[in-house]
């Protein structure tokens, strides 16, 4: 696992090889960002924070103060977060399988980005 620690403000979890959706952390912290890419098309692609679990689905508050509830599977995490807070996604389409994805730090960084999610990609 990945997180930031600046050892004074909240610590959040960045998008790593094995962790790339809210379904995949282990421990969820309200406040996580996230972007959603879930049933409702016009929350598609917008970022919100994680809030609570609600039977099984997750439920996020936007910044217009809108909550939804949401499969953590649809909810991405972000490729990285500044110091400042601020989180940063990197979200792809998968050439194969038109699946989005979000990239890790390493990833977003190498001079060759990968152009198939990790299901797709040998």
């Amino acid at each position: 696992m990945s997180k930031p620690d600046d050892g004074s403000k909240e610590t959040f979890w960045v998008a790593t090889e094995s962790q790339r959706t809210l379904k995949d952390l282990k421990v969820r912290k309200t406040g996580q960002p996230v972007c959603v890419i879930g049933h409702y098309d016009d929350r598609k692609g917008q970022e919100a924070v994680f809030q609570q679990f609600n039977i099984r689905l997750a439920v996020v508050l936007f910044s217009d103060g809108k909550a939804l509830g949401y499969d953590p599977s649809d909810l991405l995490l972000p490729c990285e977060i500044h110091e400042d807070g601020e989180a940063f996604f990197e979200i792809r389409k998968c050439q194969t399988c038109d699946q989005v994805f979000p990239l890790t730090s390493d990833e977003f960084r190498v001079e060759i980005e990968r152009t198939e999610c990790p299901e797709c990609q040998p």
